[in-house]
């Protein structure tokens, strides 16, 4: 499986391929008439075509010396994505600790494209906002166009995965404060991804995924696909009904039980906080809590 991470190379957007814990350029060795396979806008116009040039040259980009490794701050591996879809009580047991029952179809929300931030990015969160929680998640990408789609479709139109954040303001999304649930979860740097895109060659892979949350090294969430309400595939199709998703578009497929508020007392992130969040036998997704002041002047850009 080809893995694809995104960073800041010369002050400018990359696609690099990752093998192992190294980190490899593709500008520079596609072959001619490819296009820019490095650029991540491109690459995720018609990912499954850019992909396969790839793998077809993917002895050449790794013959180079690495210019990163996985340590390294990145970008969001899809930075660009048309839109990002959540899903709410996606897991039986996350909805009742949550005071509610297994839906009966998929719970949908929209985070905002400028929600995102990569793997070792800050989560920054605003003065305003009391009661900020974690919510690991896997993310579905998808590969190709889809509309009405049959459940076959569905899952051909699976490109990868990859870990996500889901941060939530709970005392924006409950309570006195309450707004509509993308208020609470769009806020700049509220949707971290990384550190790289999984590309799959079958469904299969995403059938097999369990992901886990950490924060500050101890672990508050495990769950699997087969422990979803609503699978990624047929998510892809409710959604198909509803909206044309688009390539490189992010589906935060829901979040295990033992998130913060949830818990007794409830636990919610505070400054200098770590959070991890694991997929299998992948690199994690690592990112860091601090809080921004109303005076702040500092940028959003983590």
């Amino acid at each position: 499986m080809i893995r694809i991470a995104s960073a800041m190379i010369n002050n400018s957007p990359e696609a690099l391929l990752v093998s192992g814990s190294k980190l490899y350029r593709i500008r520079g060795i596609a072959p001619r008439g490819a296009g820019a396979l490095w650029n991540p806008a491109v690459l995720y116009q018609e990912p499954r075509r850019t992909l396969r040039i790839i793998e077809r040259i993917k002895d050449d980009i790794l013959a180079q010396e690495p210019v990163l490794d996985i340590d390294s701050r990145l970008e969001p591996p899809v930075p660009y994505p048309s839109k990002i879809i959540g899903l709410g009580r996606n897991y039986a047991m996350h909805a009742v600790e949550m005071g509610g029952r297994p839906l009966s179809e998929p719970d949908i929300f929209l985070k905002a494209p400028s929600a995102l931030t990569g793997h070792k990015g800050v989560i920054r969160v605003p003065w305003f906002v009391e009661k900020p929680d974690y919510e690991g998640e896997i993310v579905v990408v998808v590969g190709r166009k889809l509309h009405m789609a049959s459940l076959q479709e569905a899952r051909e139109a699976v490109l990868g995965f990859m870990a996500g954040l889901d941060i939530t303001a709970r005392d924006i999304q409950y309570g006195e404060r309450r707004r509509p649930w993308s208020m609470a979860k769009s806020m700049d740097t509220f949707a971290p991804t990384g550190p790289y895109l999984v590309a799959v060659d079958t469904y299969s892979y995403v059938e097999e995924l369990c992901i886990e949350t950490w924060l500050n090294g101890e672990r508050m969430q495990h769950g699997c696909v087969g422990d979803m309400v609503f699978k990624p595939d047929e998510v892809l199709v409710h959604l198909s009904r509803f909206m044309t998703l688009y390539p490189g578009d992010l589906v935060f497929t829901g979040t295990p039980p033992g998130v913060g508020h949830a818990r007794s007392p409830p636990v919610y992130l505070s400054p200098g906080d770590v959070l991890e969040v694991r997929l299998g036998g992948e690199h994690p997704l690592i990112n860091t809590v601090e809080r921004v002041e109303r005076d702040s002047k500092r940028s959003v850009e983590a």
